[in-house]
């Protein structure tokens, strides 16, 4: 049996251009339901995410920026432009210290007064991809850089905990 005969059928059953046609009305049917209804499928996906809570220290602020980032405790997480289903839950200032050597070159810890570290504490829902958490473009592993973003502030540190948060209360 040929594959498009004398007439241009398709197995000698279907016309190609016909076929053409109903397979571009499928793909439209398909991305416009896509379009409608793609909120219901992010929130199906979404209510399989498990929350998380992690804190991110960021080291060597200046005090302004501090001040800044303590007042706008509950702003919500953004990544490339998008908000994201995450928000600073706490933010605290902590004293900056740095090793120096004394005078005899003894190593010894002495705060500077010009700087100061942040503790945030980060509450998100990821889904886990690739054997990593991601919140938005960033993966979320303890040890690994991350910059806290929001509307108004974008600050780098590094994550120093995670933990899994109990939805149910």
């Amino acid at each position: 049996m040929k594959l498009l005969d004398d007439k241009g059928k398709l197995f000698g059953k279907v016309n190609i251009i016909d076929l053409l046609v109903v397979l571009v009305l499928i793909a439209g049917v398909a991305a416009v339901a896509w379009k409608l209804g793609g909120s219901a499928v992010t929130d199906a996906i979404n209510s399989n995410a498990a929350t998380i809570r992690y804190e991110v220290v960021c080291s060597n602020v200046d005090p302004d920026t501090c001040d800044f980032a303590v007042s706008h405790v509950g702003g919500q997480l953004m990544s490339n432009g998008d908000l994201l289903d995450g928000y600073i839950t706490d933010c605290v200032i902590e004293p900056h210290t740095e090793m120096v050597l004394d005078a005899d070159g003894n190593p010894k810890q002495v705060e500077d007064p010009d700087v100061h570290d942040l503790r945030f504490t980060i509450e998100t829902k990821v889904s886990q991809a690739a054997n990593a958490y991601a919140v938005g473009s960033q993966e979320v592993r303890v040890g690994k850089s991350h910059i806290v973003k929001t509307v108004e502030l974008e600050i780098n540190g590094y994550i120093t905990s995670i933990e899994m948060v109990d939805d149910n209360g």
